[in-house]
């Protein structure tokens, strides 16, 4: 495809669209650099099409701008999508022109300039705009240190441009955006983490703030995460586990676990993950499905499907089939835009 992908002396920084491939080279290549997330259907024939996405490697999350223009685009993220990708991200889209409609329920809301939209892409989502330039972040649902519970909240939520948050959000990203090619990589976690840190400080009056994770634990949130995700295989992997190999008391594992649902929930749906992503690799078409939920921890096949097909809407071999075409597999292309490997390093992270 034709996506330019250039590594700069500070950060990676990718871009694909009709302003770097005739028209319908570069639709073809915007539609792949997005297909991670969305499925794009538009009207055919428009010979004036302006459609590309730019996106930057910002430590831990990447920030993208877009923008569309000469024909009617219609996204959409369904339970298909959903399964076949297997993102845990939270998409935040600050609209910086035009307009769009979007749709988390039945009915559509119409956004405006310096809207900021919240997305949690373990949900369906639509939407469709003829004319619209936005600003996309997409940040690892844990480093928002929100309760699973209270992320429901979040999906859909729009901060309306007139508001004094919702204006600060769109100046402090455009900033950014203006930076980010003078950044370091050294530079880029500690403005990562600010811009994190001032979206949930502006999505606090929608949330309940007694579930955010204090900055204090949050060190020790990630030594658990990481070390659970290095173990997922480990039967015994549980809150007796972890206390015993940390030191904590099963009361302070509890709490630090409690804004994430649990922490043997949080297991199960790390489990479950991986089990999704190795499903989705053609390259394990071949191993059973038996052998893949005793390698993850679980007690029995039947056990890993039904709580598969809780998770996911879907049987283990339902998303098997699908990961034959699943949009992660580019083979060696080196022309293949470089977004869906960023985003499943963002979402292992």
């Amino acid at each position: 495809m034709n996506t330019v992908m250039t590594i700069r002396p500070n950060l990676p920084f990718t871009e694909a669209g009709t302003h770097v491939a005739p028209r319908q080279a570069g639709v073809a290549a915007y539609r792949e650099a997005i297909a991670p997330v969305f499925d794009l259907n538009m009207d055919a024939g428009q010979d004036e099409t302006d459609l590309w996405v730019k996106s930057y490697h910002v430590g831990p999350l990447l920030l993208g701008r877009a923008h569309m223009a000469g024909s009617h685009f219609r996204y959409r993220r369904d339970g298909g999508k959903i399964a076949a990708t297997a993102l845990d991200l939270i998409l935040v889209q600050i609209v910086m022109a035009g307009s769009d409609v979007r749709y988390t329920g039945r009915f559509g809301l119409t956004t405006g300039t310096f809207d900021v939209c919240l997305l949690d892409l373990a949900r369906p989502f639509r939407s469709e705009t003829a004319d619209c330039t936005n600003f996309t972040l997409a940040i690892p649902r844990g480093l928002l240190g929100i309760s699973e519970s209270r992320i429901d909240d979040l999906h859909g939520l729009t901060l309306r441009g007139q508001t004094p948050a919702a204006a600060l959000m769109a100046a402090h990203v455009d900033h950014v955006w203006q930076l980010a090619g003078h950044m370091t990589a050294d530079d880029a976690p500690a403005i990562a983490r600010g811009t994190i840190d001032l979206l949930t400080a502006l999505a606090a009056p929608h949330v309940d703030t007694e579930t955010r994770v204090s900055s204090v634990a949050e060190a020790v949130i990630i030594r658990l995460k990481r070390h659970i995700d290095q173990n997922l295989g480990v039967p015994d992997l549980g809150p007796d586990h972890l206390c015993r190999h940390f030191g904590l008391s099963r009361a302070r594992l509890y709490r630090l676990f409690a804004p994430f649902g649990g922490v043997a929930d949080y297991i199960r749906r790390r489990r479950l993950h991986r089990a999704m992503t190795i499903l989705s690799d053609p390259k394990a078409a071949d191993r059973p499905l038996g052998a893949l939920a005793v390698d993850l921890g679980f007690g029995d096949g039947a056990a890993f499907s039904r709580a598969f097909k809780t998770q996911f809407d879907m049987t283990p071999s339902e998303a098997r089939e699908l990961g034959r075409d699943t949009v992660w597999q580019r083979g060696e292309d080196e022309t293949a835009s470089p977004l869906p490997l960023w985003l499943r390093m963002l979402d292992a992270a």
